[in-house]
Order: C-alpha cells, then structure tokens, then sequence
C-alpha cells in the first residue's frame, strides 16, 4: 500500500502521543510556569525522526523541520531549548520503544510465541592513531562482538525481538561486561523494574559455588542500564546464542525470573546426527530475526557510532534508534508493507 509524508508524520505523532498520555504524562513532573508551545509529544517525535535523518543530527533536523514541517510543528524550539527539553525526557524515550512493541501486539494481534535474545555491539569511537582521549567513564570498555568477533571501544545493546520484528526490551552494559550479566539485568528488571543491578557479591555463590582455581572471577565492569526500557516479562521461551548458555544460569533465570532461556546446545543430547542437525537449523533459522534487526538498526538508523558525549546522551540516543525502529515495523504491518520496508520521510 502507498505511503505519503503527511500519512507517515501522522501515523507517528498519534501513535507517541497516545502512548505517552496513556503511560508517561500523569507520572511526569510538571515544571513551574506557563506550559511550553512545543507539547512533550512533538519533542518525543522530532527524536524519534531524526533518526531516518542521514546525519542524525538534532540540530539539522531542527533546521529541516523549520523549513519544511512549519505546518506540523508550529511552536519550533531553539536548539539549547530542545536538548534541554530532550535530556528531560530521556526516561520516556526509554521506555517508548517496549511500549510501542506492546500497543502493535494488542492493535494488531501480532502473536509472540518466543523471543529472540542477543546482544549487538556498538562502538562509540573509531579504532584508530592518535592522542588518548576519553569521553566516557566505566560506562563503556573494550570487547569483541559481532558476526566476526571483532575488538570495538563501546557498549554493547543487549536486544530482545520477537519473530515479527518488534524490539521488545532492550538494556545496555559495557563492552568488557560479560553479557550473561547483562543479560541477568535485563530479566530481573522485567519482573521489578525496581531491583538493583546484579553484582558478582551477590550471585558468585548461588551461581558458582567457589572461586576459579587459576583466574578471579568478574562481575560487571560498569552500570548496566536503563531499567525502563526492559519491557515486560511473559512466558514466551527466549531463544539466545551459544555466549548465554550455562546450566546454573539457566537455572537461575527460571527459578528467579521466570525466564526461560534456550540454546542450541539443548539439542546435544539428540542421538541421531541428522536429526540434531536439522533441530539446530531450524534454531538458528527461528533466530535469524534479531540478525535483521541488528543490520537494520546499524545501517539505517546509525547504531553504531551514534555521535554522543556522555552516557545519558548515548542511551537516549539508543532509545531513540530503538523507537524509531519498532514505529517504522508499525507503520509497514498497518500498510501491509514488507515488514522492513522503512519510509524515508526526508527523501
């Protein structure tokens, strides 16, 4: 089906504002003086498309929308006044993306028979010679991740997607955090959003036992973050790689956070090779999804790299990426368009 600019901005304006009249206004503090002319629902929304933006700049999509969008935003904010507004509302932003993933499933009836978990690395600095320069703390570190295992400086975006596409929880953790820990955060925040993150002190001897006789066990490396953007927990199946696999883990996330988590090494135990492969094909098929995802939040909307200076600018960036992404899946099923068919509202 055919899609235009003004159907598009429509479709995502009413669709931010619903959802944050509904979830976000009543809990939001209000601040002392005269309500602001640009609404938190047009802030929300010039995020979210400056994401389709190539630059994903906010400062050019502020002088884009000026110029083209006058009709649909009025009441334009300098660009101090916007960041300002932004950074307010970086814990709605947050949480958006999960709530969109919920508002398609009910409107659309879109089943969810399982998810799919894994983790995405995003660098925030390229590789390369020069003077040492840090903009972040702990907050991110060095790791390897990916198809090809390569070293990056970043985080890494630990997602959880359902078959049709739609990002349904997502947190984020260091680079040089172990990702089962990450993962533990992002189950136990779906069951109370209100926990404290985990910390090596608190599961070694429920999930180990007895230190490394040659090495030191470590826990996290830094915050694991945000709490809001998890999503809620159901009892769908969570289908991971290999890197989430453990048996005590496993346990641990049934038994606490009634999650199960599976891999393909359940399927080691089938006597008949031919059979445990074509088990595991099938696995890996089921999980490809999150493949897509991952290549489409990198190349269309910028994951990596995404231009921040602090922690909270670059998980409110990811936020918005995350929205952006999981509005674009909604507007092609309303459509009837291929489900990662994105609109480019700045062509």
């Amino acid at each position: 089906m055919d899609l235009d600019l003004d159907t598009f901005l429509t479709v995502v304006y009413c669709t931010i504002d619903e959802l944050f009249q509904a979830h976000f206004a009543a809990a939001k503090p209000r601040r002392p003086g005269k309500a602001p002319l640009l609404s938190d629902s047009e802030v929300l929304t010039l995020m979210v498309l400056a994401q389709w933006h190539p630059s994903r700049s906010e400062r050019l999509v502020g002088r884009y929308a000026a110029a083209h969008w006058r009709a649909y935003f009025p009441h334009l904010l300098d660009q101090s006044s916007f960041n300002r507004r932004a950074r307010d509302l970086h814990g709605v932003l947050a949480a958006l993306g999960p709530a969109i993933a919920t508002h398609v499933a009910h409107q659309l009836h879109v089943r969810v028979p399982y998810e799919v978990l894994d983790g995405i690395p995003v660098p925030v600095m390229a590789r390369c010679r020069g003077n040492r320069h840090r903009c972040f703390a702990n907050e991110v570190g060095i790791g390897c991740g990916g198809s090809d295992r390569d070293w990056y400086y970043g985080i890494q975006l630990l997602l959880l997607v359902t078959p049709a596409g739609l990002i349904t929880g997502w947190t984020c953790g260091s680079a040089a955090t172990e990702e089962r820990w990450v993962a533990d955060a992002l189950l136990r925040w779906r069951v109370d959003p209100q926990a404290s993150a985990p910390t090596l002190g608190e599961l070694a001897m429920p999930l180990f036992g007895h230190d490394h006789p040659q090495r030191q066990r470590l826990g996290p490396t830094g915050p694991i973050g945000p709490t809001v953007s998890t999503g809620r927990g159901h009892d769908a199946p969570l289908l991971a790689d290999l890197g989430f696999s453990g048996v005590k883990w496993a346990a641990h996330w049934r038994q606490d956070y009634r999650a199960t988590v599976v891999t393909k090494a359940v399927y080691d135990v089938v006597v008949d090779s031919d059979e445990r492969r074509s088990l595991k094909r099938i696995f890996t098929g089921a999980r490809q999804v999150i493949e897509t995802v991952g290549t489409w939040l990198c190349d269309r909307f910028g994951l990596k790299r995404p231009r921040a200076r602090s922690y909270w600018g670059l998980l409110t960036r990811i936020a918005a990426k995350v929205a952006a992404f999981n509005l674009g899946v909604y507007v092609n099923q309303l459509y009837q368009r291929p489900t990662f068919a994105f609109f480019d509202p700045f062509a």
